[in-house]
């Protein structure tokens, strides 16, 4: 059967490029009718019939790609410094646009090409070509409205900048799911309870988001150290502009004294375990030398983001977690400190959904803890990205002078975040269709189970709430350890009355507002 890669698995191969493997890759079969996706692997392939056949060009393969795969800036940009293209690349390109002038593909492919080299075309667009948006809304999400560029007449919609610009394709998943649906979700959820229960709640959910974020990095924090979080947290609504002054006040205010960073690092760092006789690393970040210019383009991506959030008089923006997963995860891959990357990767989730008005002030979702509860899918979802940067990487950690070789910037400014974004999406259901409605009826059982105890008996300082959660803790039953350490004092049927009341407490549903 012939089968033929084309658009971007065209350019890597016949170009040499020293690409990641694509999430999606398009190839034409003598056998197929029309277009259809089918899952290989890990991969998805786009098979299509022999009438899709692009010319067999640059700009056939360009076209082609820029019409059914949306736009792949790695690729992109892999492919205008690779030594085959300087040959001959940019002249093809400035036929195509003399030939064309109007294509809407080769001008998007012109704007791009001078968007990430900074060398410009030769390119004359007539005046009345109308103008087209250079990312596909019908295939990724983007930056609306967009900035024209006269030269191309295309509106520039890139959510980033040439310095970090990760992009994400529009799936069934987080279109049936992401966006206004769970928008509206979370807001109809909490909508459910009255403020008074809801700021109640909010202590809770602060606590638990401090607990689980810790726990991830396997630690215990201390009392004042887990405060500083909650704190931090509480904070996010502030919308306070993100600086690398900002983020070291950030770091500082989660890691031990002794690990304070003012800057960005200038080390090499690698994650994974030292084994004594040997390392076994899982993930190495980019070089110290390109972390400035990462995360300048991240926050400005950030605070473009949150600046057009600012004048959108409509609300919480559609595009609220799909910008959050973007900077988030782009944080924690460029690990830019040599201590606290994963507490303030998670911290940034929520201020970006606090910037975007996600949820109501006040009011914090404990993401962490739905994390920490489907960690083997946390842990995969990192790995779709490092394993192949690992794989591309070359660096001995046992001798740190060497610099590494492999990690470049381009893998961590053009990444594809779909998968991360799908996680965080599937994170936030469970959150608030699960965790955020249990947290706020345990707190509701707990009001009640104190209602029905307290007449009950004359309890000792704090032991009515030791109680309950001895009760909760053990499937309704008090134990005999905990019977004898902590209440030996009470008769058989005081504890049988109490467990009773406990019980019904926790199994009664009342009406939330």
């Amino acid at each position: 059967m012939l089968q033929v890669r084309v658009g971007y698995g065209f350019l890597v191969e016949h170009y040499g490029l020293r690409a990641r493997p694509l999430a999606q890759y398009a190839r034409i079969e003598a056998a197929a009718k029309g277009r259809q996706l089918r899952r290989m692997g890990d991969q998805q392939v786009l098979v299509l019939a022999p009438d899709y056949q692009p010319e067999p060009t640059l700009a056939g393969h360009l076209q082609f790609a820029l019409r059914y795969e949306g736009i792949n800036l790695e690729v992109l940009a892999l492919l205008f410094r690779s030594v085959a293209f300087a040959q001959n690349g940019q002249v093809e390109l400035e036929q195509w646009l003399a030939a064309s002038p109007e294509s809407r593909f080769a001008r998007r492919a012109g704007f791009l090409y001078e968007w990430l080299t900074g060398n410009a075309l030769q390119a004359t667009v007539p005046a009345k070509a109308a103008y087209v948006p250079v990312v596909d809304d019908k295939l990724q999400f983007c930056s609306l409205p967009g900035v024209r560029n006269s030269k191309f007449r295309v509106l520039d919609n890139l959510p980033g900048t040439r310095d970090f610009c990760p992009l994400v394709s529009k799936t069934d998943f987080l279109m049936q799911h992401g966006g206004e649906s769970l928008r509206q979700l979370t807001a109809s959820t909490l909508a459910q309870y009255d403020a008074d229960l809801l700021r109640r709640a909010a202590a809770f959910l602060y606590l638990k988001e401090t607990q689980s974020s810790f726990e991830l990095e396997r630690e215990k924090p201390s009392a004042s150290k887990a405060q500083r979080f909650a704190d931090l947290l509480r904070q996010a609504e502030v919308g306070q502009p993100l600086t690398e002054a900002r983020f070291a006040e950030l770091q500082n205010a989660v890691v031990d004294p002794r690990f304070h960073e003012f800057h960005w690092r200038q080390e090499q760092n690698w994650i994974g375990q030292d084994l004594g006789v040997r390392k076994k690393m899982d993930f190495v970040p980019p070089r110290p030398e390109d972390v400035p210019s990462l995360m300048e383009g991240l926050l400005a991506m950030a605070e473009r983001t949150r600046e057009r959030w600012r004048q959108d008089a409509a609300g919480a923006p559609d595009d609220a977690v799909i910008m959050a997963a973007m900077v988030a995860f782009g944080f924690v891959f460029i690990h830019p400190f040599m201590d606290g990357n994963g507490r303030l990767h998670r911290y940034l989730i929520h201020e970006l959904l606090a910037a975007a008005g996600f949820t109501p002030r006040g009011i914090v979702l404990p993401v962490s803890a739905v994390i920490l509860a489907n960690l083997d899918e946390y842990v995969a979802v990192l790995e779709q990205f490092s394993r192949p940067v690992l794989a591309l990487t070359d660096y001995d950690p046992e001798m740190p002078a060497i610099a590494a070789t492999g990690n470049d910037a381009i893998y961590y400014r053009y990444f594809d975040a779909t998968p991360q974004a799908e996680f965080l999406c599937r994170a936030l259901l469970r959150t608030v269709q699960e965790d955020l409605v249990q947290e706020i009826d345990t707190l509701l059982g707990f009001d009640r189970a104190r209602q029905g105890l307290t007449p009950l008996l004359d309890w000792p300082a704090h032991a009515l709430d030791l109680f309950v959660q001895c009760i909760r803790q053990n499937d309704g039953r008090l134990s005999n350890t905990k019977r004898q350490s902590h209440f030996s004092w009470m008769t058989e049927a005081e504890i049988e009355a109490a467990e009773a009341i406990v019980h019904e407490a926790f199994a009664r549903k009342e009406p939330h507002t």
